[in-house]
Formats: structure tokens, C-alpha cells, sequence
């Protein structure tokens, strides 16, 4: 069965199963995602009606062939698959401020992604339940994985500027397509599910018709070996 393609602007959005579509997508520069853990994550409070749990099994490293720059959220449940690299990504998602020494709530206060290329850096971002700092479109709940704008922003403006055409082969609710879109960038998006297919389809497309005004201020960049970049 042929998937469904929907083609925005810069963007070209496939809706089926990214193992099948990828060997049928022209050439790419550059891989940026946020994949499934495989842990068996179930959201708690937000999306607790979605049908999936995060329990998909598959190899990381295959999708290391496309392109020739690959940034991968969540990367610290599969480490030992990649190689070895110093240009890890944080996200801080909680004030810097807070004080958690008697906080034992079980949730993350940070992210990490593992990249290939540059030096490690870290992000300060607040998304702690309904306080989500940025764009309106952040206090929007369409994913149970959802990423701020900023953060997918702050990934594809570290790419190296010829580096033009961005995959996410787990595209989910597409803001790696909306910062794209915010960027100047091309885009390739693949998502398995319809309900949040639908959804990226109608951000990007947003993104598209009025880049100008969907883009944030750049937020601070700090490299984790220095000062602010």
C-alpha cells in the first residue's frame, strides 16, 4: 500500500511506517529526531486514551545511514549503540533555580540528545506540566512527547547551513517541521499514526503560511564546557 503524502511549502510529510518509506526518499543532510525509548512509557497525565505504549523494538544505528549529520533525542536509553561522540544536547525542563533536594516526585527535570558533530551544550527551557515557556502553540497538548519549538529551533540552527534537507523519520505532532518551516529549511517528515499525522500536517502548514511570526527570539545557547555561545 502506497502511503499518504502530503506535500507544505518546503515540506514533504509521509504518513505510514518510516522502515518502509525511507529506502524510497531521495538523498538527505541531516537526521533530527526524537524516536521511541522502547521502555514501555505510558503517559500519566496528558494522552492517557492513545492506543500505544512506547515498547517498539529496532536498531538505532540503522537510521545512523542517512544522511551525513544525525542529532537523536532520548539517546541515553540506547548509548551503547552509538558511537562514541562528545556533542551530547541537554534540555533542562525545570527552572534552574529550583530547589530539589527534597523533590521525589519520578519525572525527568531534563532531556539528552546524542549528536554527532560539535561540542556539548545545554538549553534552559522550562516545560513542567501546564507552565510551558515560548510559543503559544507549546501550551497545546498534541503529543505525549511533545517538544517545545525553541528546543527543535536551537537543534536545526546547529546544523552547519548547507545542510539543508532535515528528516524526522518519527515526526509525531511535526515540530521539527515547524522549525524547519521558522528556519528556511527543507523538511522530511514520516509518521506511522493518522491522529498526529493530521496534526503535524496543520502546524507545518501554519508554519509555512507565516514563518515570520511563528518565530521566537533565539533563546540562550550555553556550550557545557564554557560560556554562552
Amino acid at each position: 500500500m502506497s502511503a499518504r503524502v502530503e506535500v507544505i511549502g518546503n515540506a514533504t510529510l509521509y504518513l505510514g511506517d518510516c522502515r518502509e518509506i525511507l529506502p524510497t526518499l531521495p538523498k538527505v543532510d541531516a537526521l533530527v529526531t526524537d524516536p521511541p525509548y522502547g521502555i514501555g512509557w505510558k503517559p500519566r497525565v496528558n494522552h492517557q486514551d492513545q492506543t500505544w505504549i512506547d515498547r517498539i523494538d529496532f536498531d538505532i544505528r540503522d537510521f545512523l545511514a542517512v544522511g551525513t549529520h544525525h542529532l537523536i533525542w532520548g539517546a541515553q536509553y540506547f548509548a551503547d549503540k552509538l558511537p562514541a561522540h562528545e556533542g551530547w544536547l541537554t534540555w533542562c525542563k525545570r527552572p534552574v533555580d529550583m530547589d530539589f533536594s527534597n523533590d521525589d516526585r519520578s519525572y525527568a527535570t531534563t532531556e539528552l540528545a546524542w549528536r554527532d558533530w560539535g561540542k556539548a551544550k545545554f538549553i534552559c527551557h522550562v516545560w513542567d506540566g501546564g507552565m510551558r515557556a515560548g510559543a503559544r502553540e507549546n501550551r497545546d497538548f498534541c503529543h505525549p512527547s511533545q517538544k517545545p519549538v525553541e528546543v527543535m529551533e536551537w537543534c536545526v540552527k546547529q546544523l552547519p547551513p548547507d545542510r539543508m534537507i532535515v528528516l524526522d523519520p518519527f515526526m509525531g505532532s511535526g515540530t521539527t517541521g515547524v522549525a524547519c518551516m521558522n528556519l528556511g529549511r527543507k523538511f522530511i517528515g514520516i509518521e506511522i499514526e493518522p491522529k498526529y499525522f493530521d496534526i503535524a500536517c496543520e502546524r507545518i502548514s501554519r508554519a509555512e503560511a507565516q514563518p515570520s511570526l511563528f518565530s521566537p527570539p533565539d533563546p540562550e545557547q550555553i556550550d557545557a564546557f564554557g560560556g554562552a555561545k
